[in-house]
């Protein structure tokens, strides 16, 4: 064998082995969620309710998939599950005497942001992975900034050159509503933790791509399946009004519910007919509602293939709208949205 195949296979062995090393990641793995929060399922809980929680979303199949569970297998108490950069980290109920300062360093202190930008720049060993010359992400609540390493940075004076307690503090206020200026807090009040570190990447944490909303800004649905329409509400106002097709009598159910699940180009399970082709009857989208026992797959807010149909009683149960309808609302709707159905 010749000196230069020699080289080459050595090279393709390199890089293989490369390739299998944890240290080496792409493009994309650098953008992964840099925080996770472990979380023990209490009796009762459901991943739909955890990724409400935690996320803001319905989106409780992303949840499952990230600890390899099976979605439609239920919980057991006690088991541990490892939530990738959530947009909430803990709720806490306020007690007597608490102040938004002390409740502040209870989740943020320069030791934990320490940590945090260990975790967000892939560092495990500060002793000899900071080197001068290195860019780092520096996570902040207002969006990450860079910093290039200078002789005599270390992790901790980095810390206590970025972590102001103020501007997590701020965060917290923020989320809650609360006057950042008083920061006024009352005993058994609940206050929602934010991860003031979430930074929209389009990587792992996509799904959770929902800001908090203020009251005023809440959206909601109403559907009237004796009128057939589907109002789209904001404070209490009417902005949209769809035109749409409910069940047939008694086939779509009543109630309060929630969005529970987001689909483009659904699959139609029951003829295998692929999402995006012509004879699909679910549309260009599907939003599934938290009917109880159907995990947000057998009743939902979809598009269809039968435009004549709107306007009518012809579904199974579900509620059909235009394409172009069903897309708005798709892309203008998040998960957890309350919707009433009503005769």
């Amino acid at each position: 064998m010749s000196r230069q195949k020699k080289w080459v296979i050595g090279m393709v062995l390199v890089l293989m082995a490369l390739a299998g090393y944890p240290g080496v990641t792409n493009a994309a793995a650098s953008k992964e969620a840099f925080i996770s929060v472990t979380h023990t399922v209490k009796t009762g809980e459901t991943l739909y309710g955890i990724s409400r929680k935690f996320y803001l979303t319905g989106d409780y199949v992303q949840v499952a998939k990230w600890n390899g569970f099976d979605p439609k297998v239920a919980l057991k108490a006690g088991t541990a599950l490892k939530l990738s950069n959530p947009l909430v980290m803990d709720e806490y109920t306020v007690k007597a005497g608490d102040t938004l300062f002390a409740i502040t360093n209870r989740y943020f202190n320069r030791n934990q942001y320490m940590n945090a930008l260990m975790a967000y720049n892939r560092i495990t060993d500060p002793n000899t992975e900071l080197k001068m010359g290195m860019a780092l992400r520096i996570p902040l609540p207002a969006g990450e900034r860079r910093h290039v390493v200078l002789a005599g940075d270390t992790l901790y004076s980095l810390s206590s050159r970025f972590f102001k307690a103020a501007d997590y503090q701020h965060a917290i206020a923020q989320s809650n509503g609360i006057a950042a200026a008083t920061g006024k807090i009352s005993a058994g009040q609940v206050l929602r933790i934010p991860n003031p570190y979430y930074y929209k990447t389009g990587g792992a944490s996509a799904s959770a791509s929902v800001t908090i909303a203020s009251p005023a800004k809440v959206l909601s649905i109403e559907i009237d399946i004796t009128l057939n329409k589907l109002y789209v509400i904001a404070g209490g106002k009417t902005v949209k009004c769809f035109d749409i097709a409910s069940g047939r009598k008694g086939l779509t159910p009543t109630g309060s519910f929630e969005i529970m699940t987001k689909i483009k180009n659904p699959w139609y399970s029951a003829k295998g007919i692929p999402g995006g082709d012509p004879k699909n009857p679910l549309g260009s989208r599907w939003l599934g509602l938290s009917v109880p026992h159907t995990e947000g797959t057998k009743y939902g807010i979809h598009g269809t293939n039968a435009p004549a149909s709107i306007g009518t009683n012809a579904s199974a149960g579900c509620i059909r709208m235009h394409n172009v309808d069903v897309e708005w609302l798709f892309d203008t709707i998040p998960s957890g949205t309350k919707v009433k159905l009503h005769a």
